[in-house]
């Protein structure tokens, strides 16, 4: 997975694992997760884990918190070097923040809850609040989850899209809910430009060759990808 918008700036490392890789759970994976960052040259023990409670919560991570779970929280933001952010995946959107003037970035984990929850304007306003940045001056990309083809929502639940109808749409009475295009909408509220933003355009659920779903699969024990974003120092 390669974002265009990111080619042109500081030393960046960042990615999502797929398939291939195996399942990077957090607790029941180590393994896996030890061999993925080692063969992208990352050092395991640099990497900040985002705990995930599917909320909105953003912390900021210092080097000192390397090889860490951060508790509680679905985003992190960073401008120490060599000090790599992760969050998991097996549906929900990996959203990558850089701010190229300050030399920050973040990631964050944007399932339904998060999206509705706009963990992005949190995430915005984490990295304005820490590094200065400048929302203008942000840059997104939207990497692999499951997309309206396949992401139908409860009725219990159709409430909380309220503020969202306009990315909702019916298909033999069930509804299905464009999070991409919730997600867009909430970085340029919170000051992105539309250049600003890329997205993968890749579906979980319809890529059963490269990525989990969950709603695709429903394994027994949760199988997950992992996104890393961060700058390094080589």
């Amino acid at each position: 997975m390669q974002f265009a918008l990111f080619s042109d700036h500081q030393p960046l490392v960042y990615g999502f694992s797929t398939r291939s890789d195996g399942s990077m759970n957090r607790f029941t994976c180590v393994p896996n997760r030890h061999r993925y960052f080692t063969r992208r040259g990352l050092d395991p023990e640099r990497v900040v884990t985002a705990d995930l409670v599917h909320g909105t919560e953003v912390s900021q991570v210092s080097a000192a918190l390397g090889g860490t779970i951060a508790p509680h929280t679905d985003a992190l933001v960073t401008n120490a070097t060599d000090t790599y952010l992760s969050v998991t995946g097996a549906d929900c959107f990996p959203l990558f923040f850089c701010d190229p003037i300050h030399h920050a970035v973040g990631i964050a984990h944007a399932g339904w809850r998060g999206a509705v929850g706009n963990i992005v304007a949190n995430t915005v306003a984490a990295m304005q609040r820490e590094y200065g940045t400048m929302p203008s001056d942000l840059l997104c990309g939207i990497g692999p989850g499951i997309r309206r083809c396949h992401f139908s929502i409860k009725p219990e639940d159709a409430g909380r899209y309220d503020t969202y109808t306009p990315y909702l749409v019916e298909r033999n009475g069930q509804w299905f809910a464009d999070l991409p295009g919730i997600i867009r909408e909430q970085l340029i509220a919170a000051g992105l430009t539309t250049e600003h933003i890329e997205d993968s355009e890749v579906c979980t659920y319809c890529n059963a060759q490269d990525y989990f779903s969950y709603r695709r699969d429903r394994p027994d024990e949760l199988e997950l990808m992992v996104g890393h974003f961060g700058i390094t120092s080589k």
